[in-house]
């Protein structure tokens, strides 16, 4: 961090670190400034909006998109290469979208190399191919590029037709606005990075927390965390992709000739979920080829959704140690309290049957051996059981006690062959030192320094390797 420093050359950055104003409140965020006069904070708020921009304008030319394909198809246009006055409006509404978006990319990954400038790293001048490869951010800027890539073109029209897997003679004819829609759903992509994005917007020290821990904080990390915080930002992702997919099967199957079941969005709805929760009832089935890819997409991510959905659970119903205390200090306390109910219930009894002996004696009766009545028997064989409950459950005072000290031995033991291995190390270097002329023995004050430090640390380790074995007798 460099702060208040004036006239001071960085050779990370090849400049001088300008004073700090007076007035701004000091931070362990670095502000070091680049070529363009922003600080690392201002680029990762400008790197923060670029992407709500971009994923707001690529999902709103999807939703546009998608209302187009729609008004095609209900306004009884179907396969026809034609386009009506408001479909054309829309397409040239969804082209303006995506251009905005290959604007906001740009200036996103430019706001992601400024970044790394801001932190020291040297990079190649300017946003180009080498800028990206050297912040390894080259593939992804490729996958976003193609992603972004597919709309319904205005004027624009072909056809396309898959053979059927049943009636050859009649293929499935596919228009071009139709597979574009469908590729435009690859920006689906986009919202878990958006989430991240927007749960990292203005938290500065979770960077600073991440670098001095060794942790990047990307979109897998900030999802994982999510599981837990907002688990309710999890489902809507999940709604969001469950939505999708069934949207994607209505497009494979609705221009199927013999389409039955899958001619409506709501049995495509249905037979996504059903794919994804892996039951797959086998009452609706895709028909065609296009169909079956896209099943089978669906059954991949079904599973991964569901282990996710698990985990999150498991996550959010797991108790933190404080919690699980309290719990097990309920359970000995029930198994506490049963057991002295046990205990006391035999006693009674036995006192009673003790009682009742007594005045048979006195009556001049036979009286009867405790050990062979019934009820004492009975509250022995219960009394029994609680006890071994209570073991099982709290465990025997000497067995705790003696395993705690069987893990202070352990650690003792362990303590004790550090210092014998420090000991070793030492010991040949003052051999070596002794064994040396007196003229090759004269070293600068930093060396008799060290030489003097070597000795401390060679005595301190010898007091504590004395002190480890005579804890370890004492516990033996």
């Amino acid at each position: 961090t460099v702060r208040g420093m004036a006239d001071v050359y960085t050779p990370l950055l090849g400049s001088e670190a300008k004073p700090q104003p007076k007035g701004r409140r000091a931070s362990l965020v670095c502000t070091v400034e680049n070529e363009t006069g922003l600080t690392q904070h201002e680029w990762r708020i400008r790197k923060t909006n670029y992407f709500i921009a971009l994923c707001s304008s690529a999902l709103l030319g999807l939703l546009i998109a998608v209302v187009v394909n729609e008004t095609l198809w209900y306004s009884a246009v179907g396969f026809e290469t034609m386009d009506t006055g408001i479909t054309t409006v829309m397409k040239i509404l969804v082209f303006i979208s995506t251009t905005s978006s290959f604007v906001l990319l740009f200036l996103y990954y430019d706001a992601l190399i400024n970044i790394q400038r801001s932190q020291g790293v040297e990079l190649t001048a300017g946003f180009n191919f080498f800028s990206l490869y050297e912040t390894r951010h080259l593939w992804m800027f490729i996958w976003d590029f193609f992603i972004l890539l597919p709309q319904p073109f205005p004027l624009l029209h072909f056809t396309i037709g898959i053979p059927d897997l049943e009636h050859l003679n009649e293929p499935t004819v596919y228009t071009s606005d139709n597979m574009f829609v469908a590729l435009m759903f690859l920006r689906v992509t986009l919202l878990p990075r958006l989430v991240a994005e927007i749960a990292l917007k203005g938290r500065d020290m979770a960077h600073v927390m991440a670098r001095m821990g060794n942790i990047q904080l990307d979109t897998w990390f900030v999802i994982r965390s999510l599981f837990i915080a907002n688990f309710s930002a999890i489902l809507w992702l999940i709604g969001t992709l469950v939505f999708s997919m069934s949207y994607l099967i209505l497009l494979a199957e609705r221009p199927y000739p013999h389409v039955d079941q899958l001619s409506n969005f709501d049995s495509c709805l249905w037979l996504t979920i059903i794919t994804m929760t892996t039951v797959g009832y086998g009452d609706v089935v895709v028909q065609t080829r296009m169909g079956r890819v896209i099943s089978t997409i669906v059954a991949c991510l079904g599973v991964v959704t569901v282990s996710l959905i698990i985990n999150g659970v498991v996550a959010r119903m797991k108790m933190d140690p404080r919690e699980q205390r309290i719990v097990d200090w309920i359970d000995r306390s029930e198994v506490r309290t049963q057991l002295r109910s046990a205990a006391s219930r035999t006693i009674q009894t036995v006192f009673r049957t003790y009682r009742m002996n007594k005045q048979m004696l006195l009556s001049g009766s036979k009286p009867k051996r405790l050990r062979v009545h019934p009820r004492i028997r009975a509250e022995l064989t219960s009394f029994r059981w609680a006890k071994r409950e209570a073991t099982a459950e709290i465990g025997d005072p000497m067995i705790n006690m003696m395993q705690q000290v069987q893990f202070l031995a352990e650690r003792l033991q362990r303590m004790e062959t550090m210092m014998e291995e420090v000991h070793a190390n030492l010991i040949p270097q003052r051999r070596t030192s002794a064994a040396r002329p007196p003229s090759a023995q004269r070293v600068p004050s930093g060396g008799a320094a060290a030489q003097t430090e070597a000795g401390d640390v060679e005595a301190t380790a010898r007091r504590a390797a004395e002190a480890a074995g005579g804890a370890r007798g004492s516990l033996d």
